[in-house]
Protein backbone atom coordinates (compact mmCIF):
# COMPACT_ATOMS: atom_id res chain seq x y z
CA UNK A 1 0.00 0.00 0.00
CA UNK A 2 2.90 2.32 0.79
CA UNK A 3 4.26 1.75 -2.70
CA UNK A 4 0.85 2.57 -4.24
CA UNK A 5 0.52 5.72 -2.15
CA UNK A 6 4.02 6.80 -3.12
CA UNK A 7 3.27 6.18 -6.81
CA UNK A 8 0.05 8.21 -6.60
CA UNK A 9 1.86 11.03 -4.85
CA UNK A 10 4.56 10.99 -7.55
CA UNK A 11 1.90 11.12 -10.29
CA UNK A 12 0.15 14.05 -8.58
CA UNK A 13 3.46 15.89 -8.32
CA UNK A 14 4.15 15.37 -12.05
CA UNK A 15 0.63 16.53 -12.98
CA UNK A 16 0.87 19.61 -10.78
CA UNK A 17 4.30 20.42 -12.23
CA UNK A 18 2.89 20.11 -15.77
CA UNK A 19 -0.03 22.40 -14.95
CA UNK A 20 2.33 24.87 -13.34
CA UNK A 21 4.53 24.90 -16.45
CA UNK A 22 1.44 25.55 -18.60
CA UNK A 23 0.43 28.42 -16.31
CA UNK A 24 3.92 29.83 -16.62
CA UNK A 25 3.91 29.82 -20.41
CA UNK A 26 4.72 33.36 -21.57
CA UNK A 27 1.78 35.19 -23.09
CA UNK A 28 2.60 35.54 -26.79
CA UNK A 29 0.06 36.86 -29.27
CA UNK A 30 0.43 36.52 -33.03
CA UNK A 31 -1.75 38.52 -35.42
CA UNK A 32 -1.90 37.37 -39.05
CA UNK A 33 -3.38 40.26 -41.06
CA UNK A 34 -3.99 39.55 -44.74
CA UNK A 35 -3.67 42.67 -46.88
CA UNK A 36 -2.77 44.97 -44.02
CA UNK A 37 -0.43 46.25 -46.72
CA UNK A 38 -2.33 46.35 -50.01
CA UNK A 39 -0.61 45.01 -53.14
CA UNK A 40 1.93 47.46 -54.52
CA UNK A 41 0.19 47.55 -57.91
CA UNK A 42 -2.59 49.60 -56.30
CA UNK A 43 -0.16 52.49 -55.81
CA UNK A 44 -0.35 55.04 -53.00
CA UNK A 45 -4.08 55.69 -53.32
CA UNK A 46 -5.24 53.30 -50.59
CA UNK A 47 -3.09 55.13 -48.03
CA UNK A 48 -4.57 58.58 -48.52
CA UNK A 49 -5.29 60.08 -45.08
CA UNK A 50 -4.70 56.72 -43.37
CA UNK A 51 -3.46 57.09 -39.80
CA UNK A 52 -2.61 53.93 -37.87
CA UNK A 53 -0.34 55.14 -35.05
CA UNK A 54 -0.34 51.92 -33.04
CA UNK A 55 0.52 49.66 -35.98
CA UNK A 56 3.19 52.15 -37.10
CA UNK A 57 4.64 52.07 -33.58
CA UNK A 58 4.80 48.26 -33.59
CA UNK A 59 6.52 48.15 -36.97
CA UNK A 60 9.02 50.83 -35.94
CA UNK A 61 9.95 49.53 -32.48
CA UNK A 62 9.83 45.78 -33.10
CA UNK A 63 12.25 43.42 -34.76
CA UNK A 64 10.86 43.80 -38.27
CA UNK A 65 11.93 41.69 -41.23
CA UNK A 66 10.77 41.01 -44.78
CA UNK A 67 10.23 37.40 -45.76
CA UNK A 68 9.61 35.83 -49.17
CA UNK A 69 6.00 36.54 -50.17
CA UNK A 70 3.43 34.00 -48.99
CA UNK A 71 -0.34 33.90 -49.16
CA UNK A 72 -1.97 33.61 -45.74
CA UNK A 73 -3.01 30.01 -46.52
CA UNK A 74 0.61 29.04 -47.17
CA UNK A 75 1.84 30.87 -44.08
CA UNK A 76 -0.68 28.98 -41.92
CA UNK A 77 0.26 25.67 -43.53
CA UNK A 78 3.86 26.40 -42.61
CA UNK A 79 2.92 27.14 -39.01
CA UNK A 80 0.98 23.88 -38.70
CA UNK A 81 3.46 21.75 -40.62
CA UNK A 82 1.05 20.85 -43.43
CA UNK A 83 3.07 19.06 -46.15
CA UNK A 84 2.85 19.65 -49.89
CA UNK A 85 1.50 16.67 -51.90
CA UNK A 86 2.26 18.61 -54.32
CA UNK A 87 -0.89 20.63 -53.57
CA UNK A 88 -1.73 21.74 -50.03
CA UNK A 89 -4.09 18.96 -48.79
CA UNK A 90 -6.49 21.33 -47.05
CA UNK A 91 -9.70 19.73 -48.37
CA UNK A 92 -9.13 16.52 -46.39
CA UNK A 93 -8.46 18.52 -43.21
CA UNK A 94 -11.54 20.69 -43.71
CA UNK A 95 -13.71 17.69 -44.48
CA UNK A 96 -12.52 16.06 -41.25
CA UNK A 97 -13.45 19.23 -39.33
CA UNK A 98 -16.90 19.13 -40.96
CA UNK A 99 -17.46 15.65 -39.54
CA UNK A 100 -16.54 13.66 -42.66
CA UNK A 101 -14.14 10.74 -42.93
CA UNK A 102 -11.38 11.39 -45.47
CA UNK A 103 -9.90 7.86 -45.07
CA UNK A 104 -7.24 7.20 -47.76
CA UNK A 105 -8.97 9.11 -50.57
CA UNK A 106 -7.79 12.17 -52.48
CA UNK A 107 -10.12 15.13 -51.77
CA UNK A 108 -10.67 18.55 -53.26
CA UNK A 109 -12.78 21.39 -51.93
CA UNK A 110 -15.57 21.89 -54.49
CA UNK A 111 -16.89 25.28 -53.46
CA UNK A 112 -20.15 26.40 -55.08
CA UNK A 113 -19.34 29.65 -56.84
CA UNK A 114 -20.90 32.16 -59.15
CA UNK A 115 -18.94 32.95 -62.31
CA UNK A 116 -19.68 36.18 -64.18
CA UNK A 117 -18.64 37.44 -67.59
CA UNK A 118 -16.79 40.76 -67.37
CA UNK A 119 -15.87 42.09 -70.81
CA UNK A 120 -13.74 39.31 -72.25
CA UNK A 121 -13.01 37.60 -68.92
CA UNK A 122 -14.80 35.08 -66.75
CA UNK A 123 -14.64 36.34 -63.16
CA UNK A 124 -14.97 34.24 -60.00
CA UNK A 125 -17.59 36.63 -58.64
CA UNK A 126 -18.72 35.08 -55.36
CA UNK A 127 -19.01 32.01 -53.20
CA UNK A 128 -22.63 30.90 -52.77
CA UNK A 129 -22.95 30.04 -49.09
CA UNK A 130 -26.69 30.13 -48.40
CA UNK A 131 -28.01 26.91 -49.96
CA UNK A 132 -30.38 24.94 -47.78
CA UNK A 133 -29.52 21.33 -46.96
CA UNK A 134 -32.21 20.16 -49.41
CA UNK A 135 -30.93 22.39 -52.22
CA UNK A 136 -27.32 21.29 -51.70
CA UNK A 137 -28.40 17.65 -51.64
CA UNK A 138 -30.21 17.98 -54.98
CA UNK A 139 -27.31 19.78 -56.66
CA UNK A 140 -24.71 17.32 -55.40
CA UNK A 141 -26.91 14.40 -56.51
CA UNK A 142 -27.04 15.90 -60.01
CA UNK A 143 -23.25 16.21 -60.10
CA UNK A 144 -22.88 12.60 -58.97
CA UNK A 145 -25.25 11.28 -61.63
CA UNK A 146 -22.97 12.85 -64.20
CA UNK A 147 -19.53 12.16 -62.69
CA UNK A 148 -19.82 8.87 -60.78
CA UNK A 149 -19.01 6.83 -63.87
CA UNK A 150 -15.66 8.69 -64.00
CA UNK A 151 -14.81 7.68 -60.43
CA UNK A 152 -15.57 11.12 -59.03
CA UNK A 153 -17.99 11.66 -56.13
CA UNK A 154 -19.26 14.91 -54.61
CA UNK A 155 -20.49 15.26 -51.03
CA UNK A 156 -21.91 18.15 -49.00
CA UNK A 157 -21.38 17.56 -45.26
CA UNK A 158 -22.61 21.13 -44.81
CA UNK A 159 -24.84 22.94 -47.34
CA UNK A 160 -22.21 25.63 -47.95
CA UNK A 161 -19.10 23.44 -48.19
CA UNK A 162 -18.84 20.71 -50.81
CA UNK A 163 -16.04 18.28 -51.52
CA UNK A 164 -15.03 16.01 -54.41
CA UNK A 165 -13.43 12.59 -53.91
CA UNK A 166 -11.39 10.54 -56.34
CA UNK A 167 -9.56 7.26 -55.75
CA UNK A 168 -6.69 8.25 -58.05
CA UNK A 169 -4.22 10.95 -57.01
CA UNK A 170 -3.90 13.50 -59.84
CA UNK A 171 -0.83 15.62 -60.61
CA UNK A 172 -2.42 18.93 -59.68
CA UNK A 173 -1.83 22.21 -57.87
CA UNK A 174 -4.67 24.60 -57.17
CA UNK A 175 -5.50 28.14 -56.07
CA UNK A 176 -7.54 28.68 -52.88
CA UNK A 177 -10.87 30.31 -53.54
CA UNK A 178 -9.96 33.34 -51.40
CA UNK A 179 -7.13 34.11 -53.83
CA UNK A 180 -9.33 33.68 -56.91
CA UNK A 181 -12.37 35.71 -55.85
CA UNK A 182 -13.05 38.76 -58.04
CA UNK A 183 -10.25 37.71 -60.37
CA UNK A 184 -10.15 36.05 -63.77
CA UNK A 185 -10.81 32.33 -63.47
CA UNK A 186 -8.44 31.63 -66.37
CA UNK A 187 -5.34 32.65 -64.42
CA UNK A 188 -6.25 30.68 -61.29
CA UNK A 189 -7.41 27.35 -62.66
CA UNK A 190 -5.70 24.10 -61.52
CA UNK A 191 -2.21 23.55 -62.88
CA UNK A 192 -0.16 20.41 -63.50
CA UNK A 193 0.01 17.36 -65.75
CA UNK A 194 -3.64 16.46 -65.10
CA UNK A 195 -4.95 20.02 -65.13
CA UNK A 196 -6.84 19.84 -68.42
CA UNK A 197 -8.98 16.93 -67.21
CA UNK A 198 -9.97 18.93 -64.14
CA UNK A 199 -10.68 22.03 -66.18
CA UNK A 200 -13.12 19.77 -68.01
CA UNK A 201 -14.71 18.71 -64.71
CA UNK A 202 -15.27 22.36 -63.79
CA UNK A 203 -16.74 23.14 -67.24
CA UNK A 204 -19.12 20.18 -67.10
CA UNK A 205 -20.15 21.07 -63.55
CA UNK A 206 -20.88 24.57 -64.82
CA UNK A 207 -23.34 23.22 -67.41
CA UNK A 208 -25.07 20.96 -64.88
CA UNK A 209 -25.49 23.65 -62.23
CA UNK A 210 -26.45 26.44 -64.61
CA UNK A 211 -29.53 24.59 -65.86
CA UNK A 212 -30.54 22.82 -62.65
CA UNK A 213 -34.07 23.54 -61.38
CA UNK A 214 -32.78 24.52 -57.92
CA UNK A 215 -30.73 27.30 -59.47
CA UNK A 216 -33.24 28.46 -62.04
CA UNK A 217 -35.81 28.81 -59.25
CA UNK A 218 -33.35 30.78 -57.15
CA UNK A 219 -32.60 33.06 -60.08
CA UNK A 220 -36.32 33.61 -60.60
CA UNK A 221 -36.48 34.78 -56.98
CA UNK A 222 -33.35 36.91 -57.54
CA UNK A 223 -31.32 34.83 -55.10
CA UNK A 224 -27.64 34.17 -55.96
CA UNK A 225 -27.06 30.73 -57.48
CA UNK A 226 -23.85 28.77 -58.11
CA UNK A 227 -23.09 28.10 -61.74
CA UNK A 228 -19.83 26.22 -61.13
CA UNK A 229 -17.61 24.68 -58.47
CA UNK A 230 -14.14 25.91 -57.54
CA UNK A 231 -11.72 23.02 -56.98
CA UNK A 232 -8.81 23.56 -54.61
CA UNK A 233 -6.85 22.15 -51.67
CA UNK A 234 -6.26 18.69 -53.15
CA UNK A 235 -4.65 15.80 -51.29
CA UNK A 236 -5.01 12.94 -48.86
CA UNK A 237 -5.34 13.47 -45.11
CA UNK A 238 -1.88 14.55 -43.88
CA UNK A 239 -0.14 14.19 -40.57
CA UNK A 240 0.58 17.69 -39.29
CA UNK A 241 3.04 19.08 -36.78
CA UNK A 242 1.32 20.59 -33.72
CA UNK A 243 2.30 24.26 -33.46
CA UNK A 244 3.35 26.14 -30.35
CA UNK A 245 -0.03 27.90 -30.21
CA UNK A 246 -2.53 26.94 -27.53
CA UNK A 247 -5.50 28.73 -29.13
CA UNK A 248 -6.37 29.81 -32.68
CA UNK A 249 -8.92 32.53 -33.36
CA UNK A 250 -10.86 33.36 -36.53
CA UNK A 251 -9.45 32.44 -39.91
CA UNK A 252 -12.62 30.74 -41.15
CA UNK A 253 -13.05 27.02 -41.86
CA UNK A 254 -9.42 26.53 -42.82
CA UNK A 255 -7.89 27.68 -39.53
CA UNK A 256 -10.62 25.86 -37.63
CA UNK A 257 -9.66 22.65 -39.45
CA UNK A 258 -5.96 23.16 -38.75
CA UNK A 259 -6.61 23.79 -35.06
CA UNK A 260 -8.81 20.71 -34.68
CA UNK A 261 -6.25 18.52 -36.45
CA UNK A 262 -3.51 19.88 -34.18
CA UNK A 263 -5.59 19.33 -31.04
CA UNK A 264 -5.69 22.98 -29.99
CA UNK A 265 -8.68 25.18 -29.20
CA UNK A 266 -10.34 27.25 -31.91
CA UNK A 267 -12.59 30.23 -31.18
CA UNK A 268 -14.47 32.77 -33.24
CA UNK A 269 -12.73 36.09 -33.52
CA UNK A 270 -13.79 38.48 -30.72
CA UNK A 271 -14.78 42.05 -31.46
CA UNK A 272 -11.56 43.32 -29.85
CA UNK A 273 -8.36 41.96 -28.39
CA UNK A 274 -9.49 42.03 -24.73
CA UNK A 275 -10.80 38.45 -24.79
CA UNK A 276 -7.78 37.45 -26.84
CA UNK A 277 -5.36 38.69 -24.16
CA UNK A 278 -7.46 37.24 -21.32
CA UNK A 279 -7.15 33.74 -22.83
CA UNK A 280 -3.41 33.72 -22.08
CA UNK A 281 -0.93 31.22 -23.47
CA UNK A 282 0.24 31.27 -27.06
CA UNK A 283 -2.57 32.71 -29.20
CA UNK A 284 -2.88 33.12 -32.96
CA UNK A 285 -5.56 35.35 -34.48
CA UNK A 286 -6.21 35.63 -38.23
CA UNK A 287 -7.72 39.00 -39.13
CA UNK A 288 -9.11 38.77 -42.66
CA UNK A 289 -11.29 41.90 -42.76
CA UNK A 290 -8.87 44.05 -44.83
CA UNK A 291 -8.41 41.25 -47.39
CA UNK A 292 -12.18 40.74 -47.61
CA UNK A 293 -12.58 44.44 -48.42
CA UNK A 294 -9.96 44.34 -51.20
CA UNK A 295 -11.53 41.20 -52.70
CA UNK A 296 -14.77 43.17 -52.90
CA UNK A 297 -12.90 46.05 -54.57
CA UNK A 298 -13.93 48.39 -51.72
CA UNK A 299 -10.97 50.59 -50.81
CA UNK A 300 -13.06 52.70 -48.42
CA UNK A 301 -13.97 49.57 -46.46
CA UNK A 302 -10.31 48.49 -46.47
CA UNK A 303 -9.37 51.88 -45.01
CA UNK A 304 -12.02 51.56 -42.27
CA UNK A 305 -11.07 48.00 -41.36
CA UNK A 306 -7.35 48.72 -41.09
CA UNK A 307 -8.17 51.73 -38.89
CA UNK A 308 -10.41 49.52 -36.74
CA UNK A 309 -7.61 46.96 -36.28
CA UNK A 310 -5.34 49.79 -35.15
CA UNK A 311 -7.83 50.90 -32.49
CA UNK A 312 -9.41 47.61 -31.43
CA UNK A 313 -6.40 45.30 -31.62
CA UNK A 314 -3.05 47.09 -31.82
CA UNK A 315 -3.77 49.68 -29.13
CA UNK A 316 -5.00 47.21 -26.44
CA UNK A 317 -2.13 44.84 -27.22
CA UNK A 318 0.39 47.67 -26.85
CA UNK A 319 -1.23 48.51 -23.50
CA UNK A 320 -0.91 44.85 -22.48
CA UNK A 321 2.80 44.90 -23.37
CA UNK A 322 3.31 48.00 -21.24
CA UNK A 323 1.35 46.42 -18.36
CA UNK A 324 3.41 43.20 -18.59
CA UNK A 325 0.31 41.05 -19.13
CA UNK A 326 1.69 40.31 -22.59
CA UNK A 327 5.29 39.27 -23.08
CA UNK A 328 5.54 39.29 -26.87
CA UNK A 329 3.44 40.38 -29.81
CA UNK A 330 4.11 39.22 -33.37
CA UNK A 331 2.42 40.91 -36.30
CA UNK A 332 2.46 39.24 -39.72
CA UNK A 333 1.28 41.28 -42.72
CA UNK A 334 1.03 39.38 -45.99
CA UNK A 335 -0.24 39.82 -49.50
CA UNK A 336 0.75 38.39 -52.87
CA UNK A 337 3.93 40.49 -53.21
CA UNK A 338 5.18 40.99 -49.66
CA UNK A 339 5.41 39.42 -46.22
CA UNK A 340 6.35 41.65 -43.33
CA UNK A 341 6.88 40.20 -39.86
CA UNK A 342 7.62 42.07 -36.64
CA UNK A 343 7.97 40.88 -33.04
CA UNK A 344 7.67 43.39 -30.21
CA UNK A 345 8.48 43.04 -26.52
CA UNK A 346 8.09 45.54 -23.70
CA UNK A 347 11.82 46.26 -23.90
CA UNK A 348 11.48 47.08 -27.61
CA UNK A 349 8.99 49.83 -26.82
CA UNK A 350 11.77 51.84 -25.24
CA UNK A 351 13.45 52.34 -28.62
CA UNK A 352 12.24 55.94 -28.84
CA UNK A 353 14.80 56.75 -31.53
CA UNK A 354 12.98 54.45 -33.96
CA UNK A 355 10.42 56.85 -35.33
CA UNK A 356 7.12 55.45 -36.68
CA UNK A 357 6.89 55.56 -40.47
CA UNK A 358 3.82 55.86 -42.71
CA UNK A 359 2.34 52.49 -43.57
CA UNK A 360 2.87 53.27 -47.27
CA UNK A 361 6.64 53.08 -46.75
CA UNK A 362 6.40 49.31 -46.15
CA UNK A 363 4.54 48.49 -49.36
CA UNK A 364 6.19 46.29 -51.95
CA UNK A 365 9.13 43.93 -51.89
CA UNK A 366 11.82 46.52 -51.26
Amino acid sequence: MCHIAAALAHTRCKTNAKLQRQDELPMHCTLLISDLLPPSDLGAGPFADLRVPQISMLLARGETARRPPLASEDWLCGQFGVPTQPDRPLAALMLQADGGEPLHYYWLCAEPVQLRVDRNRLIVAARVADYTAAEASELVAALNRHFNADGLEFIAPTPSRWYARTARTPALTTTPLTQALNRSSKHHLPQGADALAWHGVMNEAQMILHTHLVNTEREAREIPAANSVWLWGGGTLPAITPPSYTTAWGGGPMLRALALAAGIAHRDLPASSDEFVAAGGQSLAALDAPADALREGDLAAWHERVSAIDKEWARPLLDALRAKTLERLTLVACNHDSLLETTVTRANLGRFWRRPRPLASYVGPG
